[in-house]
């Protein structure tokens, strides 16, 4: 059974309480209103917004954080791993995702109301061979060349684009990348 939190909680009470003028209000205790939750439609990349929102570290891995806001009218679900792509010399490419969940964990699917956020982690190393290895020059060319700036998140489902302007992150070590969701802290 999913674990619901105090965000889900207050999102969902916040949903029920516009649906509460047609229709009596359900309890999270009722099955069939957590269930409405998967008839929610997937949020669509041209009703969110994304910004990096931070950077953590710990044991030579760095986790950033990846925030998405509902700019949209529509209460959206967001949920699933999505592709990335990075720029690097004015190309955009596709980044290989060496694991699903990160370093500090990963995500819960959310539902987002209009103006709510979610997120999205994404966690590299600085502690394999091609970084810890070589002359500082040797180590330099390859941290250059696993290098992406300016970050597009493929949303699953084929529901469009999330652009993350002004990111840069070095995958020399692999990628991992989260669901996406909110991590209910």
């Amino acid at each position: 059974m999913k674990h619901i939190t105090t965000r889900t909680i207050f999102r969902f009470a916040a949903f029920t309480m516009c649906l509460s003028v047609a229709a009596p209000m359900a309890t999270l205790s009722d099955s069939s209103a957590v269930a409405s939750a998967g008839r929610i439609a997937l949020c669509r990349g041209n009703n969110l917004w994304g910004a990096y929102a931070g950077t953590g570290a710990a044991t030579g891995n760095f986790i950033y954080n990846i925030a998405l806001i509902n700019v949209g009218h529509t209460t959206c679900r967001l949920t699933g791993y999505p592709q990335i792509q990075g720029v690097k010399d004015g190309r955009t490419y596709t980044l290989p995702i060496s694991k699903h969940g990160t370093f500090a964990g990963n995500l819960t699917s959310t539902v987002l109301s209009p103006r709510m956020s979610g997120e999205l982690l994404l966690s590299v190393a600085d502690n394999c061979d091609a970084l810890n290895t070589g002359s500082r020059r040797a180590i330099d060319q390859v941290a250059a060349a696993n290098t992406y700036t300016d970050l597009t998140i493929k949303l699953p489902g084929a529901t469009g684009d999330v652009y993350v302007t002004g990111f840069k992150v070095d995958i020399a070590c692999g990628l991992e990348v989260s669901r996406l969701g909110w991590s209910g802290n």
